[in-house]
């Protein structure tokens, strides 16, 4: 980010000057300073090159053709440019880029490790702290390996703050991730890396480069506050299901288990249902994943498999049982404030519903807990659906 005074300077509108750098005055770039640089994490990290024949006013015209706002000059023949600067490059002594520009002898260019910064006077991205419903919620790390938020956005026009959070809005997400500049990440949480400072956060959007969009392994997190949002996707104490009934009022909760619906060596394949005589009652949440198993017969448990719009949860008993799939969350319970917490699918814990199963006869009119039902499913008459929120019962 901009040093406290590099942004002293730029309220008052003067310019930052370092001390006595020989130099020539590229068209509109003043010098910011000397500052610490490393071939690992560079302090100016947009485009860049390398020239035996570097000067301070090629590197700047490089960077001013590249729409860039700050320049730098590092080793006497590297230029690197950036709409910010980036963490952890810290300003320092002049005395420390005494590198000749090898282009012009009379000018320094940087040192090695450290690198002379130019600016043009555009002021630098800002991160935006509300964009409609949503709120900036901070800078938090992430990983190719361990997503923070699992929904990737393809954008069409590019990434920026606006139509990220629109993007993940559409598609029932409550929190937004924008990272790199240009990706744009949905889900509906909880994060469960850390916090990181907001100078970490501190790509500008390529879409828009008045606005920051994350950074490398960093996800710039907004939070839609109108939204549901996950309490938790682990709950380590066993719980089981009940449907409530959203109409009528104070209807009467029905127990829901998971019952076993087809059965092949070493495999049983079960649903999500209101029927009684059932074999896996107890619940835990572990990751996002659902783990039934038997309190008569703790030996055996099931674990979930991903649940499609209009599908019943489907679950899978193997000798080995799989890793559950989520993603399955703890939510806020929306009729009963500071009640029992519900459980959430893909961020929604409002399009449950209970629906009489036509397909099979063996029980007859078997009752499903079916995920936003819709239209011409088999297995069901939409028109037979009840609307239900499945309250999480602790045991």
């Amino acid at each position: 980010m901009i040093s406290a005074t590099f942004c002293a300077a730029i309220a008052l509108g003067l310019p930052f000057v370092g001390a006595s750098i020989v130099r020539k005055d590229a068209s509109a770039w003043t010098l910011q300073g000397c500052f610490t640089d490393s071939s690992t994490s560079r302090t100016l990290a947009g485009a860049s090159f390398a020239s035996a024949n570097m000067t301070v006013e090629s590197c700047t015209s490089f960077c001013d053709a590249g729409g860039f706002s700050l320049a730098g000059v590092e080793f006497g023949s590297e230029c690197f440019c950036d709409h910010a600067l980036q963490s952890p490059g810290t300003l320092t002594s002049a005395n420390n880029c005494n590198k000749a520009c090898g282009g012009a002898s009379t000018e320094f260019c940087g040192a090695g490790n450290f690198i002379d910064v130019y600016w043009n006077g555009t002021p630098p991205p800002t991160i935006l702290l509300k964009v409609g419903t949503w709120t900036y919620s901070g800078c938090f790390s992430d990983s190719v390996s361990t997503r923070q938020l699992p929904n990737r956005q393809t954008i069409s026009g590019g990434v920026t703050v606006e139509s990220c959070t629109s993007a993940c809005k559409a598609s029932g997400s409550a929190i937004a991730g924008l990272e790199f500049g240009q990706e744009c990440w949905c889900g509906s949480g909880p994060l469960t890396s850390s916090l990181s400072n907001d100078n970490n956060c501190a790509t500008a959007c390529v879409a828009n480069t008045t606005e920051f969009c994350g950074g490398a392994s960093r996800l710039q997190v907004y939070q839609d506050l109108t939204a549901q949002v996950c309490l938790s996707s682990t709950l380590t104490t066993g719980f089981n299901l009940n449907a409530i009934p959203v109409t009528p009022p104070n209807a009467p909760a029905i127990p829901l288990h998971v019952h076993i619906i087809q059965t092949v060596p070493l495999v049983s394949w079960s649903v999500l249902t209101a029927l009684s005589d059932t074999l896996f009652t107890s619940t835990l949440l572990n990751n996002g994943g659902l783990l039934p198993m038997s309190t008569s017969q703790p030996q055996f448990r099931t674990a979930s498999l991903t649940t499609k719009p209009g599908d019943s949860p489907i679950f899978v008993t193997t000798q080995f049982p799989p890793t559950a799939v989520g993603p399955y969350c703890a939510m806020a319970n929306p009729l009963v404030p500071n009640g029992p917490q519900v459980l959430g699918l893909n961020g929604r814990n409002d399009l449950w519903a209970l629906c009489t199963n036509i397909s099979t006869s063996n029980p007859s009119n078997r009752i499903d807990a079916v995920y936003s039902p819709g239209a011409g499913n088999p297995h069901y008459n939409v028109s037979s659906c009840q609307s239900v929120l499945l309250e999480i019962v602790n045991l």
